[in-house]
């Protein structure tokens, strides 16, 4: 077990590694020539995006992983993996429909319907790769998950690089809806057999969408605040320009973050199969603990450099905002840990509730700070988010386990 742990977190940092390599080529190329004004549409569709592919996982990919790694047989994982496919794909069309809903409701889309659309299609796709994810988390096999994500923003990037001509915001969505379908023929020949539409089971897709919202309502808020709402309202109160810059210094406090999610979801079976929690918990935790102030020591100095290299002139704003967010890593780091061990003690209903009160602060921290302070104000209501959010979450697993 330890060796399959020890191989699986290997190799999801040398996939983190290529995947942040492919990220920053993309984003050199985009930002330069989208300009900041596509840039920043191409960031408000982005967050927007994230908030409906949560809808549409909805806490299924989670909550998939933990159910099937309780099944002692093969055909017992199967079923859980086949009709937790069927629930994903049903939450993504409900996804589906109420993206395109917002999108002909909410004003700022209106010069960007078409390319919005694009996107949300992009939603039904990827609810079906999450579904081959599960499969492979479960059994351990990180390798096969992280080389299908890897290909799709790598086939992505060099459709992007090969092409000479001038590019529209239409352009890269659509590329990048093709690039999801190619790599998502990839993971249904690799994984096939695994999953059978066939094997429906209304009772299995009830108990898991019973088990399921308390998490999928959690992480909706989670994205709620941690992407929408920070990019709505930038939009609404500053500009489409601060919506790049922002929304660049994010993307990149969005990467550093990674390391800690493929760390944690790699040892997620094993905290769910009760074994020996409280010393993988220890040794998770001394971890990231030490990743996260390499990464914050390191981001903090080259934080100019980064922003200019990555993106050239016209985001020198981003700076001063990526030096603020980086300092929410700490907690961010941490949380992943203590989040994900509550969900493993059946914690999920109490994550659901204290997000509610963590989306309140964000929201009316933000109306106050963003006029006040602007773009500081915004990142800075960040750093104080992921801290309430592990306070709360810290303070319920204290009192749900002693982590035995």
């Amino acid at each position: 077990m330890l060796k399959r742990l020890v191989l699986n977190t290997a190799v999801q940092t040398l996939g983190r590694v290529i995947m942040v390599g492919v990220s920053l080529l993309t984003t050199g190329i985009l930002t330069r020539k989208l300009g900041v004004t596509g840039y920043g549409n191409f960031l408000l569709i982005g967050s927007l995006g994230v908030f409906f592919d949560t809808l549409a996982d909805f806490g299924t990919t989670i909550m998939g992983v933990r159910e099937a790694s309780k099944e002692e047989s093969e055909a017992g994982k199967k079923k859980v993996w086949s009709n937790t496919a069927i629930l994903r794909l049903q939450m993504a069309m409900i996804s589906f429909g109420l993206a395109v809903i917002v999108t002909f409701v909410w004003p700022d889309f209106k010069e960007i319907r078409l390319e919005a659309v694009l996107a949300w299609v992009m939603l039904l796709f990827t609810s079906i790769a999450g579904s081959f994810s599960i499969i492979w988390q479960t059994r351990l096999r990180m390798e096969k998950k992280v080389v299908a994500e890897v290909m799709f923003p790598s086939l992505f990037l060099v459709a992007l690089w090969l092409y000479k001509g001038e590019i529209s915001l239409l352009w890269v969505l659509g590329a990048y809806l093709l690039a999801r379908i190619i790599s998502l023929g990839y993971a249904w020949y690799v994984a096939r057999g695994s999953i059978s539409f066939r094997e429906k089971d209304k009772e299995l897709i009830k108990k898991i969408l019973r088990l399921s919202w308390p998490m999928g309502v959690y992480l909706l808020i989670f994205s709620a605040y941690d992407r929408a709402a920070d990019s709505l309202i930038i939009r609404r109160i500053l500009g489409e320009n601060e919506v790049a810059w922002y929304g660049l210094a994010y993307k990149i406090y969005a990467v550093l973050v990674q390391p800690a999610y493929f760390l944690v979801s790699g040892v997620f079976p094993t905290l769910s199969a009760k074994k020996e929690t409280k010393k993988v918990f220890g040794l998770t935790a001394a971890l990231l603990l030490i990743a996260a102030g390499l990464v914050i020591s390191v981001s903090w100095i080259l934080s100019p450099w980064i922003i200019k290299v990555l993106a050239g002139e016209g985001y020198e704003k981003a700076v001063e905002v990526l030096r603020i967010l980086v300092f929410a890593l700490l907690f961010s780091y941490l949380g992943h840990l203590v989040g994900f061990t509550l969900i493993a003690k059946e914690g999920q209903k109490e994550m659901s509730k204290l997000s509610l009160l963590v989306l309140v602060f964000n929201l009316v921290a933000n109306l106050i700070f963003i006029p006040m302070f602007g773009l500081k104000g915004a990142a800075g209501v960040t750093v104080a988010t992921e801290a309430l959010s592990l306070c709360f979450m810290g303070w319920k697993l204290r009192q749900k386990t002693n982590l035995k």
